[in-house]
């Protein structure tokens, strides 16, 4: 693997797009603005495939305005490739030729990084392999199903992360007195080209390709870094472009009186497992987000575990961390 302090001469960021006229030059005028902020060159190459729209005319409109690089690639992915994972692994490995000593950075067409999305990437990459930026979701939509998913999710993830942080912090894997934020998207990755090319690039998959990254990285022993200053805003529309994206599972909560919940909830017995392996000390490795584990649970799942979880967080996990700090100290 690389090491922390070998030189880095540029950053290029892969954007898959689809049908984006409308979002693209809020994306690239956002990247612009972030690239000012770094002494290293940065440019993008932007994965235009099955478009339909004048995409391509609306980036060719803005840029001579930009400071970045664009390299602007028009495909048309045949089905097994016209989705999510494929698009972003293309634009990846795409990326990723033109920068084989530099950082590989991906974003979304309808996202909107931070103005200091690269300087907090470079300060990340400093201490690990791969860092995991933080969304927030704008135009969520007001359906009552779906802000009951939300917000149960929201209290379920909570004390999910707090287990999972408690025994990645046995495991060595994450330091700090910070819970991280867990957040895995497409939408704010970064990590060097050489780590890229040492994991075996992107997985393969139709989407989760953003999870199954992270996790192969993990399983690798590599470290990850949540890093809540990378951030990106995203959108919370119904009429997604990618198959498999985000916004198809928008869709699908709005329309169920009871939706079905993002499979990285894991079950409450399945939590208590890792963590009593975790404990006992066994390596243990928080399984792989872009694949299900077991049914899929609904927000009356959820709801009806959150209770029983909670009381094992506050009588069996927090004790133990809490014995093991003052053992430590």
């Amino acid at each position: 693997m690389p090491s922390y302090h070998a030189p880095i001469d540029r950053i290029v960021v892969a954007i898959p797009v689809k049908d984006e006229e409308s979002r693209i030059q809020s994306a690239l005028l956002a990247l612009d603005r972030a690239a000012r902020e770094v002494a290293l060159p940065v440019s993008a190459v932007v994965l235009v495939n099955n478009s339909s729209d004048r995409t391509i005319a609306r980036i060719d409109s803005i840029a001579c305005s930009l400071s970045i690089g664009l390299h602007v690639q028009e495909v048309t992915l045949p089905p097994p490739l016209a989705n999510a994972g494929g698009a972003r692994r293309l634009a990846m490995e795409m990326a990723a030729d033109r920068a084989p000593q530099g950082v590989l950075m991906t974003t979304d067409a309808d996202s909107v990084v931070a103005p200091h999305w690269f300087r907090a990437s470079l300060q990340g990459l400093a201490t690990s392999e791969l860092v995991c930026g933080a969304i927030d979701v704008e135009e969520l939509p007001a359906e009552a199903a779906g802000c009951r998913i939300a917000r149960i999710e929201r209290k379920y993830g909570c004390i999910m992360h707090e287990i999972r942080y408690a025994s990645d912090r046995l495991g060595g894997r994450q330091g700090g007195r910070t819970r991280p934020h867990y957040m895995e998207s497409g939408a704010t990755l970064a990590m060097r080209t050489s780590t890229y090319d040492a994991i075996g690039g992107l997985p393969p998959v139709g989407f989760g390709e953003d999870r199954a990254l992270v996790h192969r990285v993990e399983a690798q022993g590599l470290r990850v870094r949540y890093c809540p200053a990378m951030r990106a805003a995203v959108s919370g529309r119904l009429d997604g472009r990618a198959v498999g994206g985000m916004a198809a599972c928008l869709r699908a909560r709005s329309l169920s009186p009871d939706p079905v919940a993002d499979q990285a909830m894991l079950t409450r017995p399945h939590i208590e497992s890792l963590w009593e392996a975790a404990r006992d000390g066994q390596h243990v490795l928080w399984p792989d987000r872009s694949v299900p584990h077991g049914p899929a649970q609904r927000a009356s799942d959820l709801e009806r575990a959150l209770p029983g979880l909670a009381v094992f967080l506050a009588e069996e996990v927090r004790p133990f961390m809490r014995s093991g700090l003052t053992d430590a100290t």
